[in-house]
């Protein structure tokens, strides 16, 4: 047995497939087959188990939206001075840390600073006719309003007004500390439902016969064989050009605008990033000179610097892997899900692409899953791994319309005799010999 084993039945075009995952897998098949539908799934279930905490912490962000608007309001055309700063400090620290306890001391620090800058607000004047200074009435007001939110919601809070507030940060916290702690199923299925807009009864995925995924596992496990995933799909996203961003809030896109975006280490493999170099003609970097994200260039041997945004799909393609490298993204603990990596490469560097997802492989351990329509991607693949004599880590999938139910596909295993997926692509000879009357 593989150390992972995905089990899916009847979903999306998926008729059935039992895949495994080891070194490098490969699936094959027509347009529609459910290939990207199965790299997709893999991904966020592979995600969601690794960083569990990004559930919790997107399910309390919601929750924690009263505390957060009474912060901002409480700064909200208040004259900056020292307290008021210290506020936006505790809300900035509350807003992008990932550490739990930091941020409920942050949430805390917070309430009592704006306390503070309430009972400085509330102070009469001799020279005025002691009325209410608005800043403060607007805070008292959703001070009141937090306590009998939380109240509607079942929360117990003793006492009212500020003491409810207080009661309610630690409430918060304790319920996510709880569910980070137990990794609640129900929770990371509802995430991956809502991000794939289709459920998971059909669908179980296991490491070391351990389910994360399935309709039987009631807390979600700690992987061990594969601690973090990567998608790509298309070398054509706009987080190559992180000055702007994503044009289109896609959530595996922006992901990897993030690992795109971290700056390189001292400690990568030289061989692989030569050989890369080599076929590009250049380096992939990271210019921090224009934003805190920076941008991706590409700067050719001759000295040319260009946006990486701007520059062949095809050194897009291969520069994307080169970064990834570089900066510590791609490790032994690593499954880089690929889609279509042949995808507006010429033939010549679809086989060193090939050459490269087998090098990591060798090298560094990296496992791959990949959809391929190429023969040369496919045969590269094989025969270069054979010849490193890796071959043993390969694995080759085909999908085949069911002929029970038209537009579904069954996944058969075919070990690393690929010549069942040259046959499924000969029909496109067929078709030439039809239409051009040979």
């Amino acid at each position: 047995m593989t150390p992972i084993q995905i089990s899916i039945k009847d979903y999306k075009a998926v008729k059935s497939a039992e895949i495994g995952l080891n070194g490098i897998t490969l699936i094959s098949g027509v347009n529609g087959a459910g290939k990207s539908s199965i790299s997709r799934l893999l991904y966020y279930a592979l995600k969601y188990t690794n960083n569990y905490d990004t559930i919790v912490n997107r399910l309390f962000a919601d929750e924690l939206l009263p505390i957060d608007r009474l912060i901002q309001s409480s700064i909200s055309g208040v004259p900056q001075n020292e307290l008021t700063r210290q506020i936006q400090n505790q809300q900035r620290i509350a807003a992008t840390s990932n550490d739990n306890g930091i941020k409920k001391e942050a949430y805390n620090n917070a309430i009592r600073l704006i306390m503070e800058l309430f009972h400085n607000l509330n102070k009469k004047d001799s020279n005025d006719l002691h009325m209410p200074d608005p800043a403060a009435l607007r805070i008292m007001s959703l001070v009141y309003s937090i306590g009998d939110n939380r109240k509607n919601k079942g929360l117990v809070l003793k006492g009212g007004g500020w003491d409810a507030v207080i009661n309610s940060i630690e409430a918060l916290f304790e319920k996510a500390n709880r569910i980070s702690l137990t990794r609640e199923y129900p929770l990371f299925r509802d995430a991956i439902t809502n991000v794939l807009n289709d459920d998971l009864k059909s669908v179980r995925i296991t490491e070391y016969g351990v389910p994360f995924v399935g309709k039987d596992v009631k807390n979600v496990p700690i992987l061990n064989f594969i601690q973090q995933s990567v998608y790509i799909d298309t070398p054509m996203i706009a987080g190559l050009d992180m000055r702007n961003g994503s044009f289109q809030s896609v959530e595996y896109w922006d992901d990897l605008t993030v690992m795109l975006s971290k700056p390189a280490k001292k400690s990568y493999s030289r061989t692989i990033n030569n050989y890369i170099k080599d076929v590009t003609g250049g380096n992939a970097y990271i210019d921090y000179g224009l934003s805190a994200n920076g941008t991706m260039k590409y700067q050719r041997e001759d000295g040319l610097e260009i946006n990486l945004a701007d520059s062949a799909t095809g050194i897009k393609s291969l520069s994307m892997l080169q970064a990834l490298l570089r900066n510590g993204s791609i490790t032994e603990n690593t499954l880089l899900i690929i889609d279509e990596p042949e995808a507006h490469l010429h033939p010549q560097w679809i086989v060193e692409y090939a050459r490269i997802i087998v090098m990591m492989h060798q090298k560094i351990g990296t496992k791959f899953f990949i959809a391929s329509h190429s023969t040369d991607f496919v045969s590269a693949v094989k025969y270069i791994a054979e010849k490193q004599k890796v071959q043993k880590s390969l694995a080759f999938y085909l999908a085949e319309e069911d002929k029970r139910k038209p537009y579904t596909y069954n996944y058969r295993a075919i070990g690393t005799d690929i010549e069942p997926i040259f046959e499924s692509f000969n029909k496109s000879l067929d078709k030439i010999s039809e239409y051009g009357g040979w």
